[in-house]
């Protein structure tokens, strides 16, 4: 019923579809049938978190087609923010509200009722052309590749594993702490010298995890933002493999760690590691107004509640001007952007600063770019009081899209692709299309199981570090089964809205469940070769498809575990469907005007999908 009264994602009822710059008309039209009596049809708007401002604007009868009538009214919004609207009427003496209709079994739960979201953003949006029609690799920098270069000052603390195939420590000490204090020694220098593998895969972005000093593996515990780590290498270093990257069409995206930093740093210096004057080791500190004491030394604001993850007093002006100049550095000497940590814990006002900063620098005679980790819908997300702007205002380009990593393991998890379309539209609707058209698009990473892992043995849950070690490993059909779903999956990916993001090793059928089993070796001369040649081609076919970087979406058919779209470029002339079918029936694509196969996982013909099988077809 509400579908057929009002769809926003139709031109007839909505003019233009999805968001609009701010002072943009838009026209809203509802449908009735000529039979109804209609009276008092009004539409009702508001802004976010301004329901007491609301406005009710009449439709009048504005045309007619064989059935229906339309009553339609036009509304400008004054300001870059989001909207949500309604629809109230009067249908034969019944008042009625018009709202969304959701999928019943989506993963989204909530009410089944609620607004229409019309996003308006800022007039001067500038996101970077080499963030659309991208492919990201993302790298965790130590379990990479050695390329055995001599080391230098690295702290006599640490753990280097001498055997590249061991598994991480997972274990707590005996006093349980989870040090994370044992490397295998990835540098940069490796990464540099696996570019030609790197760039055979399609990549045109690197996504690098922290690279700066810190004393943990995984590096989220900042002790110096101007250094690199010297398990990593030098600063030259790094240029090195700036310039190496760009030789062969790829940029370096860096992780901004900006929330918290180590308490073992130059900052805090808890440890007392470091010959400054560290905020922990005195209040006299030119740091410590950079944290938040409330019983000093020992009582501080930290990282959900991580005491060697002191948080930063984002409201001073100091820690503001120091990170601004910390991008800028690394900018200059040849990054291409950054994604930033845990975003949402930013100020909006910090967040701005920081975006301003490096949008302010040139890399490539380009303006660099500015990624958030955002694990909700990117354009209605509140944190810590604040109603966050990132697409609104222009302070993101992008986000990784947990939003569609979530809603594709739901579709392969339950057979519902309905919940899967639903996810892919109100991201049409909700995001800016240069953001969309940006989006990192994930369904593995450091934080998550590995893709392959959950496919073939279920997710995670609430299981812990024991747990998963005990059953990381895969027998050949467990392995044989996921690496079939991996694939239909990153078909899928490959070809969303956004960018593909190919996380390290996934690629060669590296498994395991959350951190730090997530974060095992590359297994060079060990790797699933066939697997490998399957992401070679599907990049192949993306960056050949040029057109992909802005194209249209168009859903075919989404029911059960048949998943079937195109996308059109914005020309109409060139289009690329993609097929999964995951149920155990098979279904005709008589309705594909196809005749070129890109991929078939199976012995389909261009109009039939087998069980279990994916296609791509131009």
């Amino acid at each position: 019923m509400i579908n057929e009264i009002f769809c926003s994602l139709d031109p007839k009822c909505k003019d233009p579809i999805g968001p609009t710059k701010e002072g943009t008309e838009v026209k809203f039209s509802i449908r009735l049938d000529k039979v109804s009596i209609i009276e008092n049809p009004k539409l009702v708007i508001f802004r976010i978190d301004k329901w007491d401002e609301r406005q009710e604007i009449d439709l009048k009868l504005s045309s007619a087609s064989f059935n229906n009538n339309y009553y339609s009214c036009t509304f400008v919004p004054e300001c870059a923010d989001v909207y949500y609207y309604y629809f109230t009427l009067n249908i034969n003496g019944k008042y009625v509200e018009v709202r969304r209709d959701r999928f019943s079994k989506s993963c989204f739960g909530g009410k089944e009722n609620e607004c229409f979201q019309l996003t308006t953003f800022t007039k001067d949006i500038s996101v970077p052309d080499f963030m659309k029609g991208a492919i990201f690799y993302q790298i965790f920098p130590d379990r990479f590749y050695n390329s055995g270069a001599p080391k230098e000052n690295v702290p006599q603390d640490r753990k280097i594993h001498q055997d590249w195939y061991e598994n991480p420590d997972y274990l707590p000490n005996e006093k349980g702490i989870i040090l994370n204090n044992d490397y295998f020694g990835g540098d940069l220098k490796g990464i540099i010298q696996k570019l030609d593998y790197i760039a055979s895969l399609g990549t045109t972005i690197i996504y690098l995890n922290p690279i700066f000093e810190a004393h943990s593996n995984h590096r989220y515990n900042t002790a110096d933002y101007l250094k690199i780590d010297p398990l990593l290498g030098k600063e030259e270093d790094f240029k090195e493999l700036c310039e190496e990257a760009k030789k062969r069409g790829i940029r370096i995206i860096l992780d901004g760690v900006f929330n918290h930093t180590g308490s073992d740093s130059v900052y805090f210096n808890k440890e007392r590691r470091y010959a400054t004057v560290g905020a922990y080791t005195s209040p006299d500190s030119p740091y410590y107004n950079w944290y938040c004491f409330f019983n000093y030394p020992d009582g501080y604001d930290s990282w959900w509640g991580f005491d060697t993850l002191p948080k930063l007093n984002k409201h001073q002006e100091e820690v503001i001007e120091f990170f601004c100049g910390v991008v800028k550095k690394w900018i200059r000497l040849g990054a291409s952007g950054f994604r930033f940590d845990v975003v949402d814990e930013l100020t909006n006002y910090m967040l701005y600063r920081l975006s301003k900063s490096i949008k302010e620098e040139k890399v490539y005679d380009s303006q660099p770019s500015v990624i958030g980790e955002v694990w909700e819908d990117v354009s209605t997300k509140e944190a810590y009081g604040e109603r966050k702007h990132y697409f609104t205002q222009n302070t993101l380009d992008s986000a990784m899209n947990y939003v569609y990593k979530d809603a594709l393991f739901w579709y392969f998890e339950n057979k519902d692709a309905e919940g899967l379309l639903d996810a892919i539209l109100r991201t049409i609707e909700n995001y800016p299309k240069d953001n969309l058209d940006a989006m990192m698009n994930m369904i593995s990473g450091h934080d998550i199981e590995r893709a392959i892992t959950r496919l073939a043995k279920g997710p995670a849950n609430g299981t812990d570090r024991y747990w998963q070690a005990n059953n990381d490993y895969m027998d050949p059909d467990t392995y044989r089964r996921g690496k079939e779903l991996l694939k239909h999956m990153s078909v899928i990916q490959y070809f969303l809205p956004g960018n593909p993001c190919l996380y390290y090793g996934d690629e060669a059928g590296v498994c395991g469940y959350k951190d730090p089993h997530n974060r095992k070796t590359y297994p060079w001369g060990r790797e699933d070769v066939e697997l490998i040649e399957f992401y070679r081609l599907l990049g192949k076919i993306r960056n050949e498809s040029t057109f992909l970087k802005d194209a249209r979406f168009i859903p075919l058919i989404f029911h059960g575990g048949l998943c079937t779209f195109a996308r059109e470029s914005l020309t109409g002339d060139e289009r690329i469907y993609v097929g999964v079918n995951i149920s155990d029936k098979p279904f005709d694509l008589d309705f594909v005007s196809a005749n070129d196969v890109l991929y078939t996982s199976g012995p389909q013909k261009v109009k039939k999908l087998v069980p279990n099988s994916s296609i791509i077809l131009k």
